[in-house]
């Protein structure tokens, strides 16, 4: 059984244009932190200053100049790190708030935030898929490409079900993928023409709720459909 792929992004739409909060405003608060985070990360990591100094060259016509390494302090590495988690966390949180609108459930901007409740399990679970799936890239980039499309449901699956551990949410992802990796490749693509349009700041303020509130869509088509090899409550 095939996911119609234009009627959830249809339903993306409808949803986007009818929720409040918009996600669209949603979305650009989380994209507004989000920035100001990297920005500080770049900062913190000495790799702002270096693109700094590039452009300084550049614009004095030194063609022949070499980029130097920025140099990171242990305690620079430590905030950066922290900050990508921040960042991740908040990804989260977005994700949490599209679940919830996609499912006519209670949601605002403190949703951005739900993310650090499951702080532990949701970087395990990064950990592990990011494990598997450099296991399988050490046979071929194929496998590793497919097992990556396998594991794409786990965070959905965690958030719907944050009784789970990690492995649990990623063998139930592995099963309710069967058949439908190919499936959502060509959902990827589809998004393809608009991503390339994120490189306008605007764009992505449409983007980024668009494509989040299509893939809650398409894991709740998958999660009600009927199939005997998935036995995950949800």
């Amino acid at each position: 059984m095939k996911i119609n792929r234009a009627a959830i992004k249809q339903n993306a739409k409808g949803v986007i244009s009818s929720t409040k909060p918009s996600p669209i405003l949603v979305g650009l608060v989380y994209l507004a932190v989000t920035y100001v985070l990297q920005f500080l990360s770049y900062t913190v990591s000495g790799q702002y200053q270096a693109y700094m100094k590039m452009m300084e060259q550049m614009m004095a016509g030194n063609l022949d100049y070499v980029p130097q390494m920025p140099h990171t302090n242990a305690g620079g590495v430590i905030i950066s790190i922290a900050i990508v988690l921040m960042m991740m966390m908040l990804s989260v949180g977005f994700t949490i708030y599209c679940m919830n609108i996609c499912q006519f459930r209670n949601a605002g901007f403190g949703n951005l935030f739900d993310g650090f409740a499951i702080f532990f399990k949701v970087l395990w679970l990064t950990l592990l898929m990011g494990i598997f799936v450099w296991l399988w890239s050490l046979l071929l980039i194929v496998p590793g490409i497919i097992a990556a499309y396998r594991y794409r449901m786990a965070l959905y699956i965690m958030i719907d079900n944050p009784q789970l551990g990690a492995l649990d949410c990623i063998r139930a992802s592995s099963s309710m993928m069967n058949g439908h990796k190919g499936e959502l490749f060509v959902l990827d693509l589809s998004f393809l023409g608009w991503v390339l349009l994120t490189a306008f700041p605007f764009v992505t303020i449409w983007v980024t709720p668009y494509t989040s509130v299509t893939y809650v869509n398409y894991y709740l088509a998958l999660r009600d459909m009927p199939r005997t090899n998935f036995n995950v409550k949800v």
